[in-house]
C-alpha cells in the first residue's frame, strides 16, 4: 500500500485501480512462486497450479479497495494502533489464499513440464516484473 495522496513522484493519471492492480500483482507473484515451489518441489505434483491465478480475480478488486480507503484509514486517530493489522492483514489477504489454493485445489495445467518447470515459469515471470520495474524507473528517471 502506498500513501499516494502526498506522493509527488506519481503521475497525475495514476488511479486507485492502477495502483490496486499493480499492488495485487506485485504481492501475488512471489506468493505464486512459493506455491509452485511447494507443489512442484516439495509435494512432487506435476503441472502449474491454475487455481492461484484465479485468485487474481478477487485480489485485484480487493487491492483496489484497500488502496482507495487507505488514506481514510491512515487519517484516523487510532492509526498507530491498527497500522500493523492493516498492513499485515492486507499482505495476508493477498498472499495466503494462493498458497492455500495451490495446496488444496491446484487445478494443474501445463502438466507436460518436467519437475522444476512450473517453478521456473513463475520465477521468469517474477524476474521479468522486476526488470520491467527497473527499466520503467530508468526511463522515467526515478530509479
Amino acid at each position: 500500500m502506498s500513501d499516494h495522496s502526498g506522493n509527488t513522484n506519481l503521475p497525475d493519471d495514476a488511479s486507485d485501480v492502477t495502483l490496486g492492480f499493480f499492488l495485487a500483482v506485485a504481492v501475488f507473484l512471489p506468493s505464486y512462486f512459493g506455491a509452485t515451489l511447494i507443489t512442484d518441489a516439495l509435494l512432487g505434483r506435476v503441472g502449474l497450479p491454475l487455481s492461484p491465478l484465479l485468485w487474481l480475480f478477487v485480489a485485484i478488486p480487493l487491492a483496489t479497495v484497500m488502496v482507495h480507503v487507505e488514506d481514510r484509514i491512515q487519517s484516523r486517530s487510532d492509526w498507530e494502533r491498527i497500522k500493523g493489522f492493516w498492513y499485515g492483514g492486507g499482505v495476508g489477504a493477498l498472499t495466503l489464499p494462493p498458497l492455500a489454493l495451490a495446496l488444496l485445489a491446484p487445478l494443474p495445467t501445463l502438466t507436460g513440464l518436467d519437475r522444476g518447470g512450473p517453478s521456473m515459469v513463475v520465477f521468469v515471470a517474477v524476474a521479468l516484473l522486476i526488470v520491467g520495474i527497473v527499466v520503467r524507473g530508468k526511463l522515467r528517471g526515478t530509479a
